[in-house]
């Protein structure tokens, strides 16, 4: 089901929407990111939001920004869903942690406030919505705090590698998952201050022209006063045991006002006041992995605003090496996972109303400090009919201003909703861009770096794609297994593409004649404007989908085909009309894709569509889309052939040695599977008329070189089935 996680953290920056796709049941959760994208508040709206967060803040400006908020997580919610092209019809749920204005979990009675009114939410969107998610577990004896673990765990547990979750928002949070635990081995809390402090201090010493430190800037010029720093890291909060948890209350607006004063009187400068702040967060995060973790982690992702903040992330990586010496985790960002790190609590709370929906708990009680597991949320229902905004306004931009369109609404008179007199919905889907083309907000500035800095942006964007193509795993081995049992029976494994989606396809059917010594004309690739694309763009021959049904009309195209169009933006139109014909005359197909969701998923038996977001340079598919296409596709080509017996173990038995460097290559297989010397393996290969898998079977068997052809023959070209030893034919 397709679902909506809202977040704003304590920073109170704007609102994160993140729509998922999530299906399965724990522990076995399969989470797809379709699109994301952070609505900024303005500074009315943030200043509001901060005025709330102190014990005497007004009752009557908190019913009127709590019905505000409402309708800006109602705002960014509809804007993700036009970022993905869908409506909201298409959304099951929504999840809205909301805006926490106050966290007392140790007050008597306890409590915690999040405001940002979610009848506001699923009336203005139409869709259902699950919030006041903490409030369950704080009745039930907990803090209310952090919820975050438990999508964490689902997500990200492994059975050998001990791993640590280090979100860094306004506070800092730690999930500590043990190599091979279950989630009730899960230890989490807040570590103390994340960015609240440095944004502060950065807005302080800027007057007000800075609302973070941005890139770590202020604080790489400063000197940490250790003094100072030594007196913050003996704070009361920073020495008490999980489960615990925090906020501004603890390090707000008097933390700020008694640091600036204290500070000021040890004759700080700006720059050594916010590097100061920076190693309190860094400092504080390593001891508390220090004290209250039973090891050291193997490795940590940094995620959230302060993974972002190069100086921060470096002085955590120096404050952990201090702490734990040779066994110092790897320190990685979270976007290397391929998932978004500014996505990551929306996407936990999109998990959390699936759970809430399928009458789950939610919490962990060793965390929380909860007597119990418990259901967390409460669901308002979507009404039958939207209401409008309560006044005229303009959107507020998202950090990635493609995907929204800078035009103004109003209410009419008849008390719906237009946008400059057109149907907002229907005008927003019609522009709303393919995620692989829309502007990439990570990479806006990437003119104005050295070439060092380019590269390195590059290959950061880059981390994304293996763990986008490992979220379609299961899918691709659906694919294989279909295009197996239709080589098997005699068909063909065929490419179809335009561009370097065409020319990645012909790269790969080019390599598996001599790699496997497939016959010609078993795996072979179409690509729009022919062989003259290959060497230069032709263009508009993409858009001739009649092209693209011609090609497998006179490839005569059957059921025992395979068929793989491979499109990055899923709407290419030669490759769609090839499927289409494909699909007509029965043949099995798949579509290969970075974008979800596209005209090419109804014309295609299965769809693998690795999702590695905005490119580099906006549109430039043949980066991190096209490395993505060459990965799948060469999984795709490796799999099948491997299924059909084209190696033996893990060698490349079906090499064809046709030139010198091939030649010494069949004679290294050889070697290597019989445990010959090189020159008996050279005169075995040259008795067998040079075929590599006779020669592994005389070598093996004893038998003569016309018996092993015979039993390769029998087994199908297997060497395993040859020799007894085809395990997965066993199983079978």
């Amino acid at each position: 089901m397709n679902l909506i996680g809202l977040m704003s953290g304590t920073s109170a920056d704007g609102v994160d929407a993140a729509l998922v796709e999530i299906s399965g049941a724990p522990p076995d959760l399969r989470v797809c990111e379709i699109a994301f994208l952070t609505q900024p508040y303005d500074d009315a709206t943030r200043a509001a939001v901060l005025d709330l967060c102190r014990p005497d803040a007004p009752l009557l400006a908190l019913g009127r920004v709590h019905v505000l908020l409402g309708h800006r997580f109602a705002e960014a919610a509809l804007a993700v869903i036009t970022r993905a092209g869908l409506t909201s019809a298409d959304v099951a749920l929504i999840g809205s942690h909301g805006q926490t204005v106050y966290h007392a979990p140790d007050s008597d009675p306890s409590f915690t406030l999040q405001i940002g009114d979610p009848a506001v939410i699923a009336a203005r969107t139409g869709i259902t919505t699950v919030a006041d998610f903490r409030a369950a577990d704080v009745a039930a004896g907990g803090q209310g705090a952090p919820l975050v673990p438990y999508p964490d765990w689902l997500m990200w547990h492994h059975p050998a590698c001990t791993r640590a979750l280090q979100n860094i928002g306004g506070i800092a949070n730690v999930t500590h998952l043990p190599a091979g635990g279950g989630p009730e081995t899960v230890i989490a809390f807040d570590t103390g201050p994340g960015n609240v402090l440095i944004d502060s201090m950065a807005a302080r010493v800027t007057d007000g022209a800075w609302h973070y430190d941005r890139d770590g800037a202020l604080a790489a010029q400063g000197q940490v006063d250790e003094t100072l720093l030594a007196n913050l890291l003996d704070h009361p909060y920073l020495r008490r045991p999980p489960p615990k948890s925090t906020g501004r209350e603890t390090f707000g607006a008097t933390s700020v006002t008694e640091l600036w004063e204290r500070a000021q009187a040890r004759g700080l400068t700006p720059a050594d006041l916010v590097a100061t702040v920076t190693a309190f967060t860094a400092a504080s995060i390593a001891g508390a992995y220090r004290r209250w973790l039973p090891a050291p982690p193997d490795e940590v992702f940094l995620c959230g605003g302060g993974a972002d903040n190069p100086t921060l992330a470096q002085m955590i990586r120096d404050y952990l090496a201090r702490a734990f010496g040779d066994a110092l985790p790897v320190v990685r960002h979270y976007d290397e996972t391929g998932y978004s790190s500014a996505a990551k609590e929306a996407v936990a709370f999109a998990i959390l109303a699936y759970e809430t929906w399928h009458g789950r708990p939610g919490n962990l009680p060793q965390v929380t400090g909860a007597s119990r597991p418990i259901v967390l949320g409460h669901i308002t229902p979507a009404p039958h009919s939207h209401i409008p905004t309560p006044h005229s306004y303009t959107p507020t931009p998202s950090r990635s201003p493609a995907s929204l369109l800078p035009l103004t609404a109003h209410v009419t008179p008849d008390g719906h909703l237009r946008l400059a007199g057109h149907d907002a919905v229907a005008l927003a889907e019609k522009h709303a861009p393919p995620l692989t083309e829309e502007l990439n907000p990570v990479t806006a500035g990437i003119d104005t770096l050295d070439s060092l800095g380019i590269v390195r942006l590059i290959n950061q964007e880059d981390h994304r794609v293996a763990g986008a193509v490992a979220m379609e795993l299961e899918t691709i081995a659906t694919a294989v297994d279909g295009i197996v049992a239709h080589m098997e029976r005699g068909g063909r494994l065929i490419y179809v593409g335009a561009g370097t989606s065409g020319r990645l396809g012909v790269l790969d059917a080019a390599e598996c004649p001599p790699t496997f010594s497939v016959p010609p004309g078993r795996v072979v690739a179409c690509i729009a404007g022919g062989r003259r694309a290959l060497r230069e763009a032709v263009e508009g021959t993409e858009d001739d989908a009649g092209a693209g049904r011609d090609e497998i009309a006179a490839l005569t195209v059957g059921l025992d085909d395979a068929v793989v169009g491979i499109t990055a933006s899923g709407h290419t139109p030669y490759v769609l009309g090839a499927l289409r014909e494909a699909h007509r005359r029965g043949a099995f197909t798949v579509g290969l894709t970075c974008n979800r969701p596209t005209p090419l998923e109804k014309l295609s038996d299965v769809t693998i569509a690795p999702l590695v977001g905005p490119e580099v340079i906006a549109g430039s598919t043949r980066m991190k889309a096209g490395t993505a296409q060459k990965m799948v596709l060469n999984i795709l080509s490796t799999a099948t052939m491997i299924r059909l017996g084209k190696t033996y173990s893990n060698l490349m038995v079906d090499v064809q040695p046709t030139n010198a460097k091939l030649r010494r290559r069949a004679q290294r297989i050889v070697a290597l599977a019989c445990g010959l010397l090189m020159e008996d393996a050279t005169a075995l290969l040259a008795s067998c008329d040079d075929e590599t898998k006779t020669a592994i079977l005389v070598g093996l068997t004893g038998v003569t070189p016309d018996e092993a052809r015979r039993r390769l023959a029998r087994a199908m070209g297997r060497v395993h089935t040859a020799l007894g030893q085809d395990r997965h034919s066993i199983e079978e």
